[in-house]
């Protein structure tokens, strides 16, 4: 969102221009010492430029506007190119050429040279990394006719740029909207409006289903089962736990593009997602499947920062009963209680897919050989782990990240 500031006009003499008015002052000491009437009316001559060039110069600035803006539509992602409008608004009667420098959000200089009401001109952009950036303030630039006068009249009204995170294409994801994941067991999907039967009632059930006739004549809980006619929610956790003195940007990053890269694909598949992570924020989004949800969670990662203190197992379980039908852990921090939670929520007949991040790749790429694979070995045991606690296991690693998810499969990266 912009920001309002205040807007200021300021005159500065060009070089011409303080040549005109020292030549003015030199002829009109001249014009008093010899008494000549032509050296008087030179230097009233040359002294009045500039205060016609004022006159014309404020004429000029009259109506200048200076605005930046995406293309409808366009938001930016880290790492991928972007255009930025620039728009200029001037007076019929204003400068023919102007100047802009502004801050995007390094230093800028741009030239309008037109003489439209209206000039718009478009630049490219690029940001590394996601976060929250602040453009402006800027200064537009003019200059009177004769050129002896710089007019710069300085924007502060400064404007807020979102760079969301990288967002890759996850072909072979064990997601599908209306199909049943890897990793799930039962019909726990959430339910329609048809009922189909009646089945024991198993912990983790919602309670509005239970069917108390049968209670009454058995004196045994029963719940009523539905056809699977709505969509699986599911909940992405991310792990923003800090561990150690000093933290990876790259194993963070790549976190936090997993994240994005699964809500997007839930989002394509029309499947209800809900984003929720450990960092000091623990922001939670909620269920939704719009674009409006979409756009809430984007930007909550956009800003997420591991400064967390909790781990992921501990907080996920924190919210059994409203993690929908599948939940998606995405894990960068040691967590022995993690199979636990697993195994936990595979009780409750929750698909769990679990993406780890291989954090000794991350954190120790120079390490000795033997050392190296002690590491990996002790990484792909937790793997292990958590498949045997009944979870399906995808792997991040360096250099490919999130992308590569689309390749190989379970622990096939980092063997």
């Amino acid at each position: 969102m912009p920001e309002r500031g205040a807007s200021r006009l300021s005159v500065r003499p060009t070089a011409r221009g303080w040549q005109a008015l020292v030549a003015g002052v030199v002829t009109l000491v001249v014009a008093r010492l010899i008494g000549t009437t032509q050296f008087h009316q030179l230097a009233y001559a040359l002294l009045a430029l500039p205060l016609a060039s004022l006159v014309l110069g404020v004429m000029g600035t009259r109506g200048l506007r200076y605005s930046r803006a995406l293309p409808p539509g366009v938001r930016i992602m880290a790492g991928t190119p972007a255009k930025l409008r620039l728009l200029l608004e001037r007076s019929r009667f204003g400068a023919p050429k102007a100047s802009v420098e502004d801050r995007l959000p390094g230093p800028r200089r741009f030239d309008f040279s037109t003489t439209r009401e209206r000039s718009t001109i478009e630049v490219p952009l690029t940001f590394a990394r996601r976060g929250v950036y602040t453009l402006g303030p800027a200064e537009v630039r003019v200059a009177d006719p004769f050129g002896l006068l710089r007019f710069a009249r300085t924007d502060r009204e400064t404007a807020e740029m979102v760079v969301y995170p990288q967002v890759q294409e996850l072909r072979g994801f064990p997601l599908r909207g209306g199909n049943m994941e890897a990793g799930t067991t039962g019909s726990r999907g959430r339910r329609g409006e048809e009922f189909a039967n009646l089945r024991e009632y198993r912990r983790g059930d919602d309670r509005r289903h239970i069917h108390w006739k049968s209670l009454a004549h058995t004196g045994e809980l029963f719940v009523k089962e539905f056809s699977l006619q709505a969509p699986r929610r599911h909940t992405v956790a991310l792990d923003l736990r800090r561990e150690g003195l000093r933290t990876q940007e790259n194993e963070v990053e790549d976190a936090v593009s997993t994240a994005a890269s699964v809500l997007t694909h839930l989002a394509g598949e029309g499947l209800p997602f809900r984003l929720l992570e450990t960092g000091s924020g623990g922001a939670d989004t909620g269920f939704g499947s719009d674009e409006g949800s979409y756009w809430e969670a984007m930007r909550v990662l956009a800003t997420v920062r591991a400064d967390g203190v909790r781990h992921l197992g501990e907080t996920v379980l924190g919210e059994r009963g409203g993690l929908g039908e599948g939940v998606v852990l995405v894990s960068r921090t040691r967590d022995e209680e993690l199979p636990h939670c697993v195994r936990k929520l595979r009780e409750t007949g929750l698909s769990v897919i679990v993406v780890a991040l291989a954090t000794h790749a991350y954190r120790s790429p120079h390490v000795p050989g033997d050392a190296a694979q002690g590491r990996q070995a002790e990484f792909l045991r937790s793997v292990g782990r958590l498949e045997a606690a009944g979870a399906t296991v995808r792997v991040v690693s360096p250099p490919a990240g999130a992308a590569g998810l689309s390749g190989a499969r379970g622990v096939e990266a980092v063997r």
